[in-house]
């Protein structure tokens, strides 16, 4: 390893003499000694217990595991890296720089065991000079130095974010660079910026203003002149215009303006024709005139606004601003993602047809910007200051340094068009019983929102300002917070919290008339488990199909409505959030994709929706598998609705080599009822004009008889107390929705779904806490109470019944953070029950008593035979003896 990284120096020396003495950056990302301990209080310490430490390279994250296993919380406190790291001597006469692209949340520095940095801020850029902490050993070739981060995510109260629906990983996520430049260089020591700050004041189809802020570090011992050559390159590569300018700079930092020409006639930059300008600026030694330092950044031409009544305009042209909101973490990897997935997420949006994505809550890697540039994906960037605020100068200090590391590092970049800060800061307020002391609490926020807006217009004063704000009109209205930024986002989740969608379109006509600013709805959405589907949708059971109506819904007012200027959903992908408790424990699934990326039907309905160029997708291509009863007994059809998604007027839809015929879009949808037989069933959807379109789907389906003398060989799975069915991915089983018991057929004798307690939850029917000891959680969240009998009219022999439980009572029902309704109280309802199950009048389970002896919440799976006599049914019978018994899924299997 050790030769590895000598040979590596060598290289790495060699290109920079050779490139004369411009920057050298390259990672130092591999094989760092971490250890996790709080206990831990100084580097000496840390340093002592290497022999224990774990190897292991940037990006790295402490939380992968803890965050989505069974136990409330996660670690939130210290880890600790080191590494030696290696440069050529010759490197005493240059500036060394660490360059860190992202450590949670504060990071403490030190070179040779002194502290010489301290940042707070997990989702912006530093910079920690290293020349100055090392003595370099003139009797080698090399030296050799050490770094030690300490990495601390924990709770703060002055550290920003402090509560959120978003897990706080830990750690050093983000690459961590080494750069090397001469003593005179663009100054990345200004808030980790690259030291040029390119605007376009004035831009028409005619002409486009280039203005330039640069700023040059001078670490010489005295004043030294320079000379600074810009170049313009267009979209082709060819040279547009060059300006020599001499300096003088002064020992330190220096400031200087640089007015370009006017670039005739520019390639304007938009999501449908990104045309990238270059602008290179390159410092020279006005003596030497050898090249010292260089600096590459993007240019693009384009000018915009939004209006209050007809939304935003770019060049001059309306245009619908459409997109996803996006978080940065990726399944098994937590937030320590490599590039290749954030480059990815970006073409996936783009290939959805997207033209606007809100990057929150935080900045994000470069490689997110730089590809929205390339792509031509407009988009707004925000600090992380989230739900609540703590009333101190150190929190109010981090806050605008978080905004002002945020706008030089990412300044440079023609898709960003909007800096925004505070989301939705008032969902939490502090001191609501008080009111007088309330008051004083809004007006630090609203003092904190004008001090960190009066800094965004006076470091851009070409971009807009938005704060996004939960649907709370009032409340935003009353603190001044509606007054402060140029823009206003709203956060509207009708039709999933709150009330049904139908209400979305006269809450925003009274926003609308209450705010008289340029509007746009940053957060919108509803949960998918791709697990889930459903023959009747409805709000809160997070199948595929209710999604499908609640975008459908949305997008269509959008469309209609031009005082919206642009919409976001919330989310792109799933994304881990420790504290959940939905259907997926630990996991906010309201995203487009799951959090592995794989799409969900509602990625397909915006592909439809927003695509210029011919689109069609048969959903539901993750349900691999499906249970449903036949239609009639006795028929082996079972029919099945199917959504085609397509941005063409009409789909043929063929299936097992049989069409049935061609159908029109109703929007962008296309249903068909599918005759499913029993096994596989092929697909095959077709365009009727000259796009020729074609999508494929093969679908295994177990045509459940409603006569069981033929018992079904796969067996039967039912999702009792369920109106949904149910999809175990992972070990390909399908789960049928419940039944009342019909004469010679199956079902449930007696009991009603489970409800919730409170008054006005979402769901008409199940819990949501997380259920321990299954991934499945929603078997277990659905249940019948008060059933009395499970009946199978089935032939003689011998079967394995398995029964599945769980408590759902038994502690108070919470009213969880991210919910932005207004519920009820929380209720306290212990449920003491107690029964006994028999088969076929033969006791398999006496006296369970599903609270004492399991806890609640807790999957409890019990499997038992029964022989079935010629002309017997399957009789599973529930013995109330305390309470009402309850069940939650069956299975059944014949073995003989």
């Amino acid at each position: 390893m050790q030769k590895s990284l000598l040979i590596i120096a060598i290289v790495l020396f060699t290109v920079f003499q050779s490139r004369g003495s411009e920057q050298l950056k390259y990672t130092i990302n591999e094989s760092w000694h971490f250890i996790k301990d709080s206990s831990i209080t100084n580097v000496s310490q840390f340093l002592d217990q290497q022999d224990i430490a774990e190897l292991v390279d940037i990006p790295h994250t402490w939380n992968v595991e803890d965050v989505t296993d069974e136990n409330e919380g996660f670690y939130r406190g210290a880890g600790w890296y080191t590494k030696e790291v290696r440069v050529p001597t010759a490197f005493k006469d240059k500036q060394m720089f660490l360059f860190f692209e992202g450590v949670a949340t504060k990071a403490d520095v030190y070179i040779n065991k002194q502290l010489v940095r301290e940042h707070v801020g997990g989702f912006t850029r530093f910079v920690v000079p290293v020349s100055k902490h090392i003595d370099f050993d003139q009797t080698s070739e090399f030296t050799t130095f050490n770094v030690v981060v300490k990495a601390d995510n924990s709770y703060n109260a002055d550290w920003p974010s402090l509560h959120a629906d978003f897990t706080f990983f830990g750690g050093m996520y983000r690459d961590v660079n080494l750069v090397v430049t001469e003593k005179i260089h663009f100054n990345i020591e200004d808030y980790a910026a690259n030291g040029v700050f390119v605007t376009t004041p004035n831009v028409s189809e005619e002409s486009g203003d280039v203005n330039l802020k640069v700023r040059i570090k001078n670490d010489e011992a005295s004043t030294k002149k320079v000379k600074l050559l810009t170049k313009v390159y267009g979209p082709s590569q060819e040279l547009v215009q060059e300006k020599t300018s001499s300096l003088v700079l002064e020992v330190g930092a220096n400031e200087f303006q640089v007015e370009l020409t006017p670039v005739a006639n520019p390639e304007l930059w938009s999501p449908d024709s990104p045309k990238l300008y270059k602008v290179v600026c390159q410092i020279y030694d006005a003596k030497t005139n050898q090249r010292i330092d260089e600096s590459i950044n993007s240019l693009g031409f384009r000018w915009f606004k939004f209006d209050v009544e007809n939304g935003f305009f770019l060049n001059g042209k309306h245009l619908k601003l459409i997109g996803t909101n996006r978080h940065q973490d990726f399944k098994d990897i937590s937030n320590a993602v490599p590039d290749h997935i954030h480059v990815e997420d970006i073409l996936r949006m783009k290939a959805m047809g997207s033209n606007f994505l809100r990057i929150a809550h935080y900045p994000q890697d470069p490689a997110i910007l730089e590809m929205c540039d390339r792509l031509g994906i407009i988009t707004t960037v925000e600090t992380p200051i989230v739900d609540t605020v703590t009333e101190s100068e150190e929190f109010t200090k981090n806050c605008l340094s978080a905004q002002l590391e945020m706008i030089r590092q990412n300044f440079n970049h023609p898709s960003l068009i909007i800096w925004a800060y505070m989301n939705e800061v008032l969902l939490h307020p502090r001191f609501t019983d008080d009111k007088a002391r309330y008051n004083v609490y809004t007006d630090y926020v609203l003092d904190l929102a004008q001090k960190i807006e009066d800094m965004t217009r006076a470091e851009d004063p070409y971009r807009y300002t938005m704060i996004p704000n939960h649907g709370s009109l009032e409340r935003y209205q009353q603190a001044g917070l509606t007054e402060v930024p140029m823009i206003v986002g709203w956060n509207i989740y009708d039709g999933w919290y709150g009330r049904g969608y139908d209400n979305l379109q006269p809450k925003l006509e009274s926003f609308h008339a209450a705010v008289k600013k340029p509007m746009i709805i940053t957060e919108y959405g509803a949960g998918v488990d791709p697990r889930l589907h459903t023959l009747e949708p409805t709000r809160f059971d997070f199948s595929q199909e209710y999604a499908v109506m609640y975008h459908n819904h949305y997008v269509k007012f959008f469309m209609e409505t031009p005082y919206i200027a642009g919409a976001n959903v919330w989310n792109y992908a799933d994304f881990n959030s420790e504290g959940r408790v939905d259907a997926v424990q630990s996991i906010n699934n309201k995203g487009l994709v799951g959090l592995d990326r794989a799409p969900k039907d509602v990625f397909y309905y915006y592909q439809a929706s927003l695509l210029k160029e011919p689109f069609m997708a048969i959903g539901t291509k993750t349900w691999g598998q499906r249970t449903y009863v036949e239609d009639k007994a006795g028929s082996g059809i079972s029919t099945m609705p199917v959504q085609v998604f397509t941005n063409q007027n009409e789909i043929e839809l063929i299936v097992n080599g049989k069409s049935l015929g061609v159908k029109k879009a109703d929007s962008v949808i296309v249903v068909f009822d599918v005759p499913f037989v029993n096994g596989i069933n092929k697909l095959v959807a077709k365009s009727t004009n000259d796009t020729y379109l074609e999508d494929f789907s093969s679908i295994r389906i177990n045509v459940l008889p409603l006569s069981l003398t033929d018992f079904p060989e796969t067996g039967i799975s039912i999702n009792v107390g369920d109106k949904r069915f149910f999809y175990d991915d992972k070990i390909d089983q399908a789960w049928m929705f419940d039944k009342a018991y019909t004469q010679g057929s199956w079902g449930h004798i007696g009991g009603q779904p489970y409800v919730r307690p409170e008054k006005n939850v979402q769901q008409p029917y199940g819990a949501k806490q997380t259920i321990l000891g299954t991934k499945n959680d929603p078997l277990y969240q659905t249940q019948l109470v008060g059933i009395e009998q499970y009946r199978f009219d089935v032939p003689a022999g011998v079967y394995e019944v398995k029964l599945h439980f769980a408590e759902l009572e038994g502690t108070k029902a919470k009213h969880l953070p991210y919910d932005l309704t207004d519920e009820s109280e929380e209720v306290a309802r212990i449920t003491n029950r107690t029964f006994s199950v028999l088969m076929n009048d033969k006791t398999v389970i006496d006296k369970i008593d599903l609270l004492g002896q399991y806890g609640e919440y807790r999957a409890v799976k019990i499997k038992s035979e029964v022989s079935v006599g010629e002309g017997q049914p399957l009789l599973i019978n529930f013995k109330k003896i305390i309470g009402e018994p309850v069940l939650n899924g069956i299975e059944i299997y014949k073995k003989l």
